[in-house]
């Protein structure tokens, strides 16, 4: 089995290798690309369809690791229409991806798509069936008729993450490739053949990429790659889960797509607020008819504050790595020491560094901006004195 995870992943790896360039050449062709904005951080047109690269090489080494373990061949398999409804939800991802990042979808029509998505793939029977903490209650708590809002709610809810921190060079593939490497590990202890498959093809094929995707990056994930990711990792995250209550509890899921988590709450947090603050005085028909507003992108993301800190690209990227990487070593430490008072001691940590980083972050943030918008100094009343650290000589 681990000579059929390293074939899987080396075909992953090599296709998305190869590919990659060719899906350059071809956006650059059909126009499929990102064009520079004030909201944006690229300075030339660049193609934003990555994730037809990433799905070539995990297509192609989801066929080797099927042929090479037999399953291929094994036409009466039980499950086969389980994870057939899986691959056919995730491709319509990517298809959906595609067709935004070339034409434009309304947050709305994709909005909808993912839930069509999300609900199939409830059907199939991958379902937030229980909730439990290690130790805690025994068996966990049935959600029973939760279970279908609970998983639609939770695969909607990460699908979108993933999107919505795909705003620097690299940070949603590595991103990706932190929560897919921890996804794999735990699966291959568990024993779980098909979820270790679908991730180590993942694995592969965001080394891959991010080849291409690191700053500075000749192609983005776009929609396509985003959708596609989010909604897989949200699936594959919890079938494991509902499969051995003890061994990987609630938190597991959570951590491992931490990161995300955290920067879209907080970013629906934001949006709520400046509704909310708008609407002073103008009632409650004002709130409900700039709802939408929620689902429409800004520049106040945690990669966004980081740059505006004066943070280079690449250190605003690898502190996001890092952040990624602490919730992903969180969730690997509860699944193998499979203990509450771990756990909690896991959680807390995290949740109190993560706190701090981003109360630190945004602090800092809210002061260079208000420094920004005072009005400049007179050239006669610059105080004398040496140039700060950081100024760019002969600059405007």
């Amino acid at each position: 089995m681990w000579a059929v995870g390293l074939l899987t992943a080396a075909v992953a790896f090599g296709t998305t290798w190869l590919v990659t360039p060719w899906v350059v050449r071809l956006a650059h062709r059909w126009g499929a690309v990102d064009a520079p904005g004030p909201r944006k951080v690229h300075a030339i047109p660049t193609p934003r369809v990555g994730g037809a690269a990433v799905f070539v090489g995990f297509v192609a080494a989801l066929i080797v690791a099927s042929f090479a373990t037999g399953y291929a061949l094994n036409e009466g398999h039980p499950r086969l229409g389980y994870w057939s409804v899986l691959a056919a939800c995730a491709t319509g991802m990517l298809v959906l991806g595609i067709i935004d990042d070339t034409r434009g979808v309304s947050f709305q029509g994709k909005f909808a798509a993912q839930l069509v998505a999300a609900s199939a793939v409830w059907l199939a029977g991958f379902r937030v069936e229980i909730l439990s903490f290690p130790s805690a209650a025994p068996g966990g708590i049935e959600l029973a008729w939760l279970s279908f809002p609970f998983t639609v709610l939770w695969i909607v809810g990460i699908t979108n993450a993933f999107n919505l921190i795909d705003g620097l060079d690299g940070l949603a593939a590595g991103t990706a490739l932190i929560s897919t490497t921890t996804v794999a590990a735990i699966a291959i202890l568990g024993g779980r053949v098909a979820v270790s498959a679908i991730a180590v093809a993942l694995v592969g094929s965001l080394l891959g990429f991010l080849r291409y995707n690191f700053n500075p990056a000749t192609i983005f994930l776009g929609d396509s790659g985003s959708m596609f990711l989010g909604f897989t990792l949200a699936v594959i995250s919890i079938h494991g889960s509902q499969k051995n209550v003890t061994a990987v509890a609630v938190l597991v899921p959570l951590l491992l797509v931490g990161y995300p988590l955290l920067d879209t709450s907080l970013a629906v947090v934001r949006r709520l607020n400046s509704i909310r603050s708008d609407a002073n005085g103008r009632g409650i028909g004002y709130v409900a008819r700039n709802a939408h507003r929620v689902f429409l992108p800004d520049r106040g993301h945690l990669h966004h504050l980081l740059l505006d800190l004066g943070v280079s690209h690449r250190r605003a990227v690898l502190s996001l790595y890092a952040c990624a990487l602490a919730f992903a070593i969180g969730a690997f430490v509860l699944v193998v020491s499979n203990s509450l008072a771990v756990g909690l001691v896991v959680a807390g940590t995290l949740a109190g560094l993560t706190l701090l980083f981003i109360a630190f972050v945004i602090a800092r943030a809210r002061v260079a901006r208000r420094r920004e918008s005072q009005p400049a100094v007179g050239v006669a009343e610059r105080p004398r004195g040496p140039v700060a650290s950081g100024g760019v000589s002969g600059g405007p």
